[in-house]
């Protein structure tokens, strides 16, 4: 059998509706449930335990008393509502590159759209914390179908800009967040780490599982500039003018230890930690997250 061809990052770009995009990843990706280790009577059992004072009676497995006289309950997983937090960095950082049809911020709202497409069909709650001028917008978490076009609205009509970014996001949740659940943050994540990790360990010691995308562009990685420019910053007025070719193994070296502390925070804090580029489908980087089976094994150990 052939092989599927993965989604086109610039195809998708060029598709106006982003619920259509949206749609269109989910597709490409295999999307299984959350189970929940909370106990109660649905149909799929779990497990037994011995009977202690108070237990229900309705709870107590009669045939297995009477094959090994002795009182067992029985427990059952049940099929739960997750809540799910989607933080999209959208500083001026995230617009870049300013002259391509897929920034940066837009790769990231591709993600966090399909993402949303996935959960809220999954009856599972949905929050949207994103950036603007003069703060932070928040759409509590909702699970209705018609709040899924809202969701994809404000991403679909916003424009990156400013200084504020992922860690003005976690300020703003993290202590409206009174519950476990799950929290995926989209950046660049050109961000002090140091203050970043305090963040995370906050989070993680409140017992949230944490989904970290870090998403970059090519050139960010490769640092192709070979002549002189005259480089501008995306979120304050300084510029820089340099010969590309000079200062490239400067930049490649402080990039790479940035990249090596990024990604050792979020190893100690045991996040599913993920560095994308904008040209890599986003069909494949969604299905390699959602279709681990770790990813259940987490849930159940939150509760």
């Amino acid at each position: 059998m052939k092989q599927k061809a993965f989604l086109d990052p610039e195809v998708l770009a060029g598709i106006k509706n982003l619920v259509v995009r949206a749609r269109t990843v989910v597709e490409g990706a295999l999307v299984g449930e959350h189970v929940s280790p909370f106990r109660g009577g649905s149909i799929e059992f779990a497990q037994h335990r011995p009977y202690t004072p108070g237990d229900e009676l309705r709870y107590i497995d009669w045939r297995l008393l009477a094959r090994t006289d002795q009182l067992h309950v029985k427990q059952f997983e049940v099929t739960t509502n997750l809540r799910a937090y989607l933080l999209v960095d959208a500083s001026g950082s995230m617009a870049y590159p300013e002259s391509a049809s897929l920034s940066k911020y837009s790769y990231a709202s591709l993600l966090a759209s399909a993402l949303a497409y996935v959960l809220i069909q999954q009856s599972d709650a949905v929050s949207l914390c994103t950036n603007e001028p003069d703060g932070v917008r928040y759409l509590p978490p909702r699970s209705q179908i018609a709040y899924l076009k809202q969701i994809l609205s404000l991403l679909d009509q916003h424009a990156p800009q400013g200084e504020e970014g992922v860690m003005a996001l976690v300020r703003h949740v993290q202590d409206r967040v009174s519950h476990r659940s799950l929290i995926i943050l989209m950046s660049d994540f050109f961000v002090d780490l140091d203050q970043l990790n305090q963040r995370i360990k906050y989070l993680r010691g409140r017992g949230h599982d944490l989904m970290v995308f870090q998403v970059i562009h090519p050139d960010e990685v490769a640092f192709p500039f070979q002549r002189f420019y005259e480089f501008h910053c995306m979120e304050t007025p300084e510029t820089l003018t340099a010969d590309g070719r000079s200062i490239r193994d400067h930049y490649l070296e402080a990039f790479q230890e940035h990249q090596d502390k990024l990604k050792d925070i979020m190893r100690q804090a045991g996040v599913d930690f993920t560095s994308v580029t904008t040209d890599q489908p986003p069909d494949r980087v969604l299905a390699r997250h959602l279709n681990q089976p770790h990813r259940a094994q987490k849930l159940r150990k939150m509760y």
